[in-house]
């Protein structure tokens, strides 16, 4: 009887096996794409505290596909203003800010 329990429950151990495993990894990335996301986060830092002098707080990347452009967008938001929105599009080839955006109040503060 025992032995029949256990063969219901194993395609659900089954499945959660399988998403656990997709879930690490999904999550674990390449140090080679964090320190591009280190160095896009300074590059992008210095640009609106420079520009704009605003401090901004990063939330969420993308890589765009690298057959496309080497580009990684960052989102955020201006520090102590979270319904302030930022974005930024850095190239990793040359750590440039190539598009950004922020609010239209600080465009004209400018």
């Amino acid at each position: 009887m025992l032995e029949m329990h256990s063969y219901r429950f194993r395609p659900y151990l089954r499945l959660l096996l399988t998403f656990l495993s997709l879930t690490i990894i999904c999550g674990c990335m390449s140090s080679e794409k964090k320190e591009i996301i280190q160095k896009a986060e300074e590059v992008s830092l210095a640009y609106f505290k420079e520009t704009y002098d605003i401090d901004v707080v990063f939330t969420d990347h993308k890589f765009i596909p690298a057959d496309l452009s080497h580009t990684v967008s960052l989102t955020g938001y201006v520090q102590g203003h979270k319904d302030q929105e930022i974005f930024a599009m850095v190239d990793y080839d040359t750590y440039t800010v190539k598009t950004r955006s922020v609010p239209d109040e600080i465009k004209s503060a400018k």
